[in-house]
């Protein structure tokens, strides 16, 4: 039954009575005057006529292709356009009408004379057009497009996500065993709301990707997208470069199916046949492959960056960079499907490149590999079947400087060879031991050798430093926003900055401050530390949270926090306001120095006030329960010596009135 009828189908219902003696089944009505053309190039020549990313090209020689519709406009999500396929593929044509599917439904064959029309693409996206970037304008249409017999039968090309070429944009796509992404199911396929066109994301079960684009004109685009796994038809676009999926209709989603395990199906491969496949020049993973391994990296100790892993199971190691911040620990066997993801060197470190979150799966704590034990000599003459996994270098020295940031020697009997720790590392200014140490570390490359090792108990022997101890500043770089959890085994060492006697801070509250930073530590009960203090505090698996902005570590159980005694209060910086302002969250928590500082609208000490020097301004706050709260502000310029902080906007605070001088 054609669309025409229908279309007429409400009507029928009306009249019941009238057509209930009637055979309703409706024949197809003859098709007559098909057009005498007959095609004289293929699609895929066509194309070839015109380079992607040039001007449009004209046609002027006498040229026709023929192909069936493949997609049209009726549920909207084409609009003004159809695609017509041939056996060799098919191609975009722009019409300026609508209700195109009535002369043009999918399923016809369709005609095109090409003589006086244009080639051209819409980012990489090739298309026939009316004029440069038009469509073929609505009078026009009847002289170039012309309709043939309708039901041909349309066979859709069977590929993979990692299959997609640019011979195939432009043509109808079955797409087998593939599911939208978790996140993308609880949506639906576009905005209809605000007519908004979408991106939504399939994937198969070895972890390939493509976007599926819905318009929000589309009949379908308020429907919730399915949970299942199955099969999806659709049009291969491409968008500067990245393949894009158009659906015709809602029909062209069938999946019913259960789901595969996420992204991480495939064969097992080892590492070293993965690492092999790289011959100097980037190549992808092959087909229904992924890869499993124990986490040889640590994360939490950031001489890794967040988006990077380090990976070793019996055959090797390589690096993983995912696409975006991973939460796997050190010692975690995981999968990594390696599917059509892309294999490279970055500055000769073999990895594999921007792999999503969801590619890869833990199975829980695994077993470390035994570091393989050798000299630095060995370790630079096995460089490439040694990277990315451990090795122990013993009876070694470290030379180069006196703390870990940066580059320094591992030296032996055999040679020397570099040892790197990122700035951001929470031991890079944690001092290098001296003596004979023994450095477990993980091979790898930047230009040249080096190795890393990933905390303070790679390196044991020669008086190493307490390994669980971590930077205030090392803290503070956990937090990215969230609320997070310190991770386990970690301690912390510095000198109590805040005043509790003079009651300008809160009984369960203390500020801490070490050579590299300072923060807030809020106790679960009163404490009874003093100024100039030294405490070493248990800080594993304990929250890490901001309080209107200020940076805290909450909930500290009080028997957590151990006392050395008085120690050496840190020296304040000097600084003008508008410097503090400036470097608020590296300086928070700390002692700054402020000279020439005036209080222009007097009174006392108790609540916001404004303090301001020839820089700027900001809130000097004292809290109403302070010691010297009633006191009267100083009249004249002073130099105020003061904690960095915070309550949503900037502010300082003091600790009691000897922080004032003239």
């Amino acid at each position: 039954m054609t669309k025409f009828f229908r279309y007429l189908l409400p009507l029928s219902l009306l009249l019941t009575g009238i057509w209930s003696c009637v055979d309703q089944d409706f024949d197809e009505p003859p098709v007559t005057g098909l057009p005498n053309l007959q095609s004289n190039i293929s699609i895929a020549d066509l194309k070839k006529l015109n380079t992607i990313g040039s001007d449009d090209k004209q046609i002027t020689d006498s040229l026709v292709i023929e192909g069936i519709v493949t997609a049209d406009d009726e549920s909207g999500n084409w609009y003004k356009q159809i695609v017509i396929e041939d056996e060799t593929g098919g191609i975009v044509v722009r019409l300026n009408s609508v209700g195109l599917y009535n002369t043009y439904p999918i399923g016809r064959k369709a005609y095109v004379s090409l003589k006086g029309l244009w080639l051209g693409d819409y980012n990489d996206l090739p298309q026939i057009n009316g004029a440069p970037d038009s469509a073929i304008a609505e009078l026009l249409i009847p002289s170039h497009v012309f309709a043939g017999a309708r039901d041909q039968q349309i066979t859709p090309t069977p590929v993979a996500i990692s299959g997609f070429k640019p011979e195939l944009v432009g043509s109808l796509i079955q797409l087998d065993d593939v599911q939208f992404v978790a996140e993308d199911t609880a949506r639906t396929y576009a905005d209809a709301v605000n007519r908004l066109t979408e991106n939504r994301t399939v994937e198969d079960c070895f972890g390939n990707r493509a976007i599926i684009r819905t318009s929000g004109y589309a009949d379908f685009a308020n429907k919730g997208v399915p949970n299942g796994s199955g099969t999806v038809l659709a049009i291969l676009s491409i968008y500067q470069g990245t393949y894009q999926l158009i659906l015709r209709d809602e029909a062209d989603v069938q999946l019913n199916g259960a789901r595969c395990e996420g992204g991480t199906g495939g064969e097992l491969m080892t590492i070293a046949d993965l690492r092999a496949l790289y011959t100097g020049t980037n190549t992808v993973g092959p087909d229904n492959k992924k890869i499993r391994g124990v986490v040889i990296s640590d994360k939490d100790n950031g001489n890794t960056t967040g988006k990077n892993l380090v990976l070793q199971d019996a055959s090797g190691g390589i690096v993983v960079r995912f696409a975006s911040n991973h939460s796997f620990a050190l010692g975690e066997e995981i999968d990594v499907a390696v599917s059509g993801q892309e294999i490279s060197e970055f500055n000769g470190l073999l990895q594999v490149n921007n792999v999503g979150l969801d590619m890869a799966a833990s199975r829980g704590a695994g077993t470390l590999p035994s570091p393989r034990v050798a000299t630095a000599s060995e370790v630079l003459s096995n460089l490439e079947a040694w990277e990315s996994t451990l090795v122990r270098i013993n009876d070694a020295t470290i030379t180069g400087s006196s703390t870990y940031s940066g580059t320094t020697k591992v030296n032996d009997a055999s040679g020397s060879i570099d040892l790197f720790t990122s700035i951001s590392a929470s031991f890079a200014t944690s001092p290098v031991p001296g003596g004979t140490v023994s450095v477990t570390a993980i091979v790898s490359q930047f230009n040249s050798p080096q190795i890393i090792i990933r905390n303070l108990s790679d390196v044991s022997g020669g008086g190493s430093v307490d390994p669980d101890l971590i930077s205030l500043s090392s803290v503070r770089g956990l937090f990215q926003g969230t609320t997070t959890s310190v991770p386990a085994g970690k301690k912390i060492r510095g000198i109590v900055i805040s005043d509790k006697d003079s009651g300008n801070i809160t009984e369960r509250n203390l500020v801490i401050q070490d050579a590299d930073g300072g923060i807030v530590i809020r106790f679960t009960a009163a404490h009874n530390f003093a100024m100039g203090e030294e405490l070493e505090i248990n800080i594993s698996g304990q929250e890490l949270s901001e309080y209107n902005g200020l940076l805290q570590v909450n909930n500290v159980p009080n028997s957590n926090a151990v006392s050395f005694g008085p120690g050496t209060m840190p020296t304040p910086r000097s600084a003008t306001i508008q410097e503090v302002v400036d470097n608020l969250e590296a300086w928070e928590s700390t002692l700054v120095k402020i000279s020439d500082v005036t209080f222009p609208n007097g009174g006392t000490y108790n609540g916001s006030q404004s303090a301001q020097d020839a820089s700027g301004s900001i809130i000097m706050f004292t809290r109403t329960q302070a010691t010297f709260a009633s006191q009267n502000l100083p009249t004249g310029a002073v130099t105020i010596t003061a904690m960095v902080s915070q309550f949503n906007d900037p502010q300082i605070n003091i600790r009691n009135l000897n922080d004032i001088g003239q």
